[in-house]
């Protein structure tokens, strides 16, 4: 391949040969991949890419996180479009090609993305009614009501965020914005970026017509009760950078209060791990108010 590439996948690994090893198989040699690589003292994956001639390899140089080692992904890259995908998705070169497809087609959307099977690919901004929605688990009833749209039925959905697990982009206006936000971590930077876009006039859309199989969580080996911590302390460090002080404070209040009765609700059915995940969001999000967890930048 010669000359500037139309799009090219940015795929951020932390200890994620497992989830990697497969999705290289299931992507074929012919994407360009901007392989962002956040662990490779602990993890080293060389090995596995070395037969992919399109895949650049990138040393992050330690672990980054998510946001910031996208955003060297994206600095690397001169392609037109970006596509920030997870390692445990399983894409097809048609569904890449539909995703940068629509965008030339669509010049007023800046972003789109699809969802995966049983996952969100992305959905609204926090409301307090969204808000209340999600916490009491009401989405289940209705799916697009809350904060993730789930059940789009085929349909090409506005939305006020783009899931990162699977996100394509116009690289110049990804850059002009700013990238994700090194603030997070991990977590919530899609919902951060998502805000900055909507608040730009940018559209971005969710093509419910495209499926991207995603095992959500599956992307590292990193234990699940750290990624439960990581999760609850990201959306109370999301609602108290966008939101005024009283309005931070009454939704993270709300998300504790619908995490706490749903862990009681999991706990008397049995559904011990379900529990703890939810159980474990409302204790961190309550002690990123009390003590913050320190975070990159």
């Amino acid at each position: 391949m010669t000359g500037q590439p139309r799009f090219e996948l940015v795929v951020v690994v932390y200890k994620s040969r497992a989830a990697l090893e497969p999705f290289l198989a299931h992507l074929g040699r012919e994407t360009p991949v901007a392989l962002v690589d956040n662990s490779i003292d602990e993890d080293d994956v060389t090995d596995l890419i070395a037969s992919y001639p399109l895949i650049r390899h990138v040393d992050a140089g330690g672990n980054l996180g998510y946001s910031a080692a996208s955003n060297l992904g994206a600095r690397t890259s001169t392609a037109e479009f970006l596509i920030f995908i997870n390692p445990d998705t399983r894409p097809t070169p048609d569904a890449l090609e539909r995703l940068v497809a629509f965008l030339e087609a669509n010049p007023s959307v800046v972003c789109c993305g699809a969802p995966g099977v049983g996952t969100a690919g992305g959905g609204a901004q926090p409301t307090w009614g969204r808000v209340f929605v999600h916490a009491m688990g009401l989405h289940r009833r209705f799916p697009r009501a809350g904060l993730y749209f789930q059940d789009l039925g085929g349909e090409r959905v506005d939305v006020g965020w783009v899931a990162g697990s699977c996100l394509a982009v116009r690289r110049s206006t990804f850059a002009r914005i700013g990238g994700f936000d090194p603030r997070y971590f991990i977590y919530q930077s899609d919902f951060d970026l998502g805000l900055r876009l909507q608040r730009d006039n940018r559209r971005q859309v969710l093509l419910g017509d495209v499926i991207m199989p995603h095992s959500d969580g599956g992307s590292s080996d990193l234990p699940s009760a750290w990624t439960w911590e990581k999760r609850g302390r990201a959306w109370t460090r999301f609602l108290r950078n966008t939101r005024p002080l009283p309005s931070a404070i009454g939704m993270t209040a709300i998300l504790l209060t619908g995490n706490a009765t749903r862990a009681v609700f999991y706990g008397a059915k049995g559904e011990r791990v379900r529990a703890r995940e939810v159980a474990t969001y409302a204790r961190a999000g309550f002690m990123e108010w009390i003590r913050p967890e320190e975070t990159p930048v």
